[in-house]
């Protein structure tokens, strides 16, 4: 039974229509964007929600988008007061506090699938790595040698830490704080897998990874874009890459989320050839299957 079901009979059905269907769960904490039309029904929603998930703790209400350096959005608290709880994701636990780090659920699944690709002694580097769920469901799930992952955001960078204990995986993963413009560069490390999850600005930061991706290895890119434009992303992609001085082709490309009407995140798995000027190779089968 959907929120919309549960509200029937408790707010005007002329407002029901401005109720959202989904919302997100992270640990004990709801996340839900309450339109201001029917906000005035906020205990009525609050009631609903709680009537559905009784382990609910607390119940975040979305008023503004994911934005600034630490990428965080901003909430209002509608119920309870503990914004710090604790998420499972395939066998690895992360603490989080949704209201001073960006933490998604809904790309739990897109993780895994990076993590399946990592094969036995790579070095990974991820690119805002948040509070570490990247580089450390790729450490419990695969086998690198190596696991690098770089944030800007103090109170993310603590949760990363914690959870590197947390998941026992000292031994590969390592943590930077501060801004990859100035981190990567001093890094002495070339790498078999770059990961550059942040839609919003990824595009300004491909110049950085020109010398620290091997030859054959893989950049897992992400971007937000009009579905309007989709068939034409891959180029759009490689073209970016070009401009930065790397020769690549993109090898799959899919959607992983949506941002507004029309606009949706996708990721694109882009498979490096080549530096500089240097002609594109023929990949034969790679280019099979871009969109799933």
């Amino acid at each position: 039974m959907s929120i919309k079901d549960l509200l029937k009979g408790s707010i005007p059905q002329s407002h029901l229509r401005y109720i959202r269907r989904s919302f997100e769960i992270i640990g004990n904490i709801v996340v839900i964007e309450i339109p201001n039309e029917v906000t005035s029904f906020k205990q009525e929603i609050i009631k609903a929600i709680l009537a559905r998930h009784k382990h609910v703790k607390t119940i975040l209400r979305k008023i503004g988008e994911v934005s600034g350096e630490h990428r965080v959005a901003k909430y209002e608290i509608i119920y309870g007061n503990q914004t710090e709880t604790m998420v499972k994701e395939f066998g690895c636990k992360f603490l989080v506090d949704p209201t001073k780090v960006y933490y998604s659920v809904k790309l739990s699944s897109e993780r895994q699938r990076i993590a399946k690709q990592v094969k036995s002694g790579e070095k990974v580097l991820v690119m805002f790595a948040g509070v570490g769920p990247f580089p450390i469901l790729i450490s419990k799930l695969a086998n690198p040698e190596l696991v690098i992952g770089i944030e800007i955001n103090p109170h993310a960078v603590n949760y990363f830490r914690e959870n590197i204990k947390l998941n026992k995986v000292e031994n590969t993963v390592r943590v930077y704080e501060g801004d990859v413009r100035e981190i990567l560069p001093k890094l002495n490390i070339i790498f078999d897998r770059i990961i550059m999850p942040a839609p919003y600005s990824a595009k300004d930061f491909v110049y950085l990874i020109k010398d620290k991706i091997k030859v054959g290895g893989t950049v897992h890119y992400y971007t937000f874009e009009s579905i309007n434009r989709e068939e034409s992303l891959p180029h759009e992609v490689e073209e970016l890459f070009k401009r930065n001085g790397l020769e690549s082709k993109v090898i799959y490309i899919r959607k992983c989320g949506s941002f507004a009407p029309y606009v949706n995140r996708y990721v694109a798995d882009v498979k490096i050839i080549g530096r500089s000027n240097k002609r594109t190779a023929d990949l034969g089968n790679l280019t099979k299957n871009f969109f799933a």
